[in-house]
C-alpha cells in the first residue's frame, strides 16, 4: 500500500479529532466518536430493546442457533468443512513464514490463503446470516441508530454545528428513509474505524513515528487525552504502534528486513512462527534448569545472592566450597609451621 504524505497527515487529523466530515447528497455532515457518556446511554438502549424483542417472541441468538441445528441449517458436515479449512489455512501461514526470501512463493502460497478465507466466509454466512433475525440483533440496530443520533452534526447557517435530528424520535420516524440509511450506513463505517491495514501502514510512516517516538521519550499524551477516552483508531494505532517498535527494536539477527516489515500477511506468519520458536526455546530452558538444580547437594556459591544462616534447616546440607583467599592463607600459616619445626 503506497498513499501520500498529504492523505496520511488527513487520516493523522481524523484520529486526533475523534471526527470526521462527510458529504452525502450534497449536505456536509460531521461525525463524532461517542464519548463514555453516550456509550453508556446506547448500551441502555441495547438492553430495553433486547427486552421488547425477546417480549415479541424473537428468539435470542443462543436460541436460535440451537433452532438452526435442530432443523440441520448449519450441519455437522459444514462444522467439518469450517474446521478442515482453519487447519488448511494455519498450515499456509506457518508456510508463508517460512518463505521470507522467496517471492515467488509467497505469491503463491498468498493466493492459496485467499481462496481459503472466501470458503471460510462463505460458510460462516450461511449461519451469520440466520442470526440476523435474532433478538441481539435488533438490539443492536435500535443501539446504533441511538448513537448515530447522538453523534452526527450539520452546520447551520453560521457554521455552528448541531444534531442533525432534534430527537431521537424524529430519527426513528424520520421521512426521508434512503437518506437516513445512507447517514446510518456511512456513520458506522467511522464509528468502526479506520481499516487495519491503513492503521498499520500509518504506524510505520514516519509522520506518525516521530510523534510516536517523541511521545514515548517526553511522556507526553499520545493523542492529548486521557487513555479512558480512547477511540477505537487511538487504541488501534497505539496497538500496532507498539508492535512495530518491538520489531524495530529487535537484534540484528532476530529482525525479519525491511521488505518483509512492510508486508502485513507474512510479517504475522514471521512474528507467529518466531515467538513459538522462542516459547520452545523458554520452555527447554527452564526444563533443564530444573534438571540441573535437582542433582547433587546445593552449593553456596552456585548463585551470588543466596544466602544460608546456621539457623536454616538446609544449613547442614550444604556443601560449602572452600575459598582461594582463605586456602591461600592456611598455607603460608602450614607452610611457617613446618618451617619452625626443622629449625
Amino acid at each position: 500500500m503506497k498513499i501520500t504524505d498529504e492523505e496520511v497527515e488527513k487520516y493523522l487529523i481524523e484520529i486526533f479529532s475523534g471526527s470526521k466530515l462527510v458529504y452525502i447528497n450534497n449536505i456536509l455532515f460531521l461525525f463524532k466518536q461517542p464519548d463514555n457518556e453516550i456509550k453508556m446511554k446506547a448500551d441502555l438502549i441495547y438492553f430495553k430493546a433486547f427486552d421488547r424483542a425477546v417480549s415479541m417472541d424473537i428468539l435470542p441468538s443462543k436460541d436460535l442457533e440451537a433452532l438452526m441445528e435442530y432443523r440441520h441449517v448449519f450441519s455437522e458436515e459444514d462444522k467439518t468443512k469450517l474446521e478442515k479449512l482453519n487447519n488448511q489455512l494455519k498450515a499456509q501461514e506457518v508456510l508463508l513464514s517460512k518463505t521470507v526470501r522467496i517471492e515467488a512463493n509467497q505469491k503463491r502460497i498468498r493466493d492459496i490463503i485467499y481462496k481459503l478465507k472466501e470458503e471460510i466466509n462463505d460458510i460462516e454466512y450461511k449461519r451469520i446470516s440466520k442470526l440476523s433475525m435474532s433478538a441481539e440483533n435488533k438490539a443492536l440496530e435500535e443501539k446504533a441508530l441511538y448513537l448515530c443520533w447522538c453523534c452526527v452534526f450539520v452546520a447551520d447557517e453560521h457554521y455552528n454545528y448541531k444534531r442533525y435530528w432534534n430527537s431521537f424520535s424524529d430519527l426513528l420516524n424520520a421521512p426521508n428513509l434512503d437518506l437516513r440509511n445512507d447517514i446510518l450506513i456511512e456513520f458506522l463505517r467511522f464509528k468502526s474505524g479506520i481499516d487495519t491495514t491503513m492503521i498499520r501502514f500509518i504506524a510505520r510512516h514516519s509522520l506518525w513515528r516521530i510523534r510516536y517516538v517523541t511521545s514515548q521519550k517526553t511522556s507526553e499524551a499520545l493523542f492529548g487525552v486521557p487513555t479512558s477516552q480512547y477511540t477505537n483508531d487511538m487504541l488501534s494505532l497505539s496497538y500496532w504502534s507498539n508492535f512495530y517498535q518491538n520489531i524495530y527494536e529487535m537484534m540484528a539477527k532476530d529482525r525479519p528486513p525491511d521488505s518483509l516489515i512492510e508486508d502485513d500477511e507474512a510479517l504475522d506468519a514471521y512474528m507467529k512462527s518466531y515467538y513459538e520458536e522462542r516459547n520452545r526455546e523458554d520452555a527447554s530452558e527452564r526444563s533443564k534448569s530444573k534438571i540441573s538444580r535437582g542433582r547433587g547437594k546445593l552449593s553456596a556459591f552456585d548463585k551470588e545472592e543466596v544466602i544460608v544462616t546456621g539457623s536454616n534447616e538446609l544449613y547442614q546440607d550444604i556443601k560449602y566450597d572452600k575459598p582461594r583467599e582463605a586456602q591461600q592463607i592456611k598455607e603460608r600459616v602450614d607452610l611457617k609451621k613446618r618451617t619452625r619445626r626443622f629449625r
